[in-house]
């Protein structure tokens, strides 16, 4: 899978139309600033995603510096979003890309953890995209089942940890081996949720697309 997008990126970078010159200062940011951001195959997918289902609620938990927010957009630009991060300075450029992107109206950023945004929160959302810390994943599984409507979707990245939940060699044992149990506990344990109709997808870096069924 890894030697698959390395090969391919930039092929399929040749083949989408032009971004406007703010995603590429975002995109070139998050580089330069080692800041993770979603990888554009799955920008690409959260764009068409958005494109088909016309989300007027969106809740992104982990916005990071808005890679994904903006791909979202993207696809429906009438999306109302309101994007979680822990890191305060992240989300000050958030405000700034926004500006320069002209969508601020359209995006709520707020310095808050997920749990305790759960805990306030009386919302319903249409769709939900989860990429925040990894070991989290398993713990929120109800909450965003709980925030999402009838037929709503929830887009997780990262299910995969880069084909480390495979397997691991003894020389990743050490480093990764929580960071897997943790996402194996995830995507078993919401593959089994008798509310979500999930399917698991083997690109980017994994993601799952759940869709509430009840």
């Amino acid at each position: 899978m890894t030697d698959l997008y390395g090969k391919g990126m930039a092929y399929l970078e040749s083949l989408q139309p032009d971004l406007p010159e703010w995603m590429t200062i975002i995109k070139n940011d998050g580089i330069a600033g080692k800041v993770p951001i979603v990888r554009d195959d799955m920008g690409q997918l959260l764009r068409l995603v958005c494109s088909l289902k016309k989300p007027e609620t969106v809740l992104e938990i982990g916005c990071g510096i808005s890679y994904a927010t903006h791909w979202m957009l993207l696809g429906y630009h009438s999306s109302k979003i309101t994007a979680l991060d822990s890191n305060k300075d992240r989300l000050e450029q958030c405000k700034n890309y926004l500006q320069l992107s002209g969508y601020s109206d359209q995006v709520e950023l707020k310095h808050i953890w997920a749990e305790d945004f759960f805990l306030e929160n009386k919302s319903k959302y249409d769709l939900i995209i989860q990429d925040s810390t990894k070991k989290e994943y398993a713990g929120m599984i109800d909450q965003c089942y709980q925030c999402l409507r009838e037929s709503g979707l929830l887009i997780v990245d990262n299910v995969f940890f880069n084909g480390k939940v495979f397997g691991l060699t003894p020389d990743q044992e050490k480093k990764y081996s929580k960071g897997v149990a943790a996402l194996k506990e995830f995507n078993e344990k919401i593959s089994r949720h008798p509310g979500f109709l999930c399917n698991f997808f083997p690109f980017s870096d994994g993601v799952l697309i759940a869709q509430r069924i009840s």
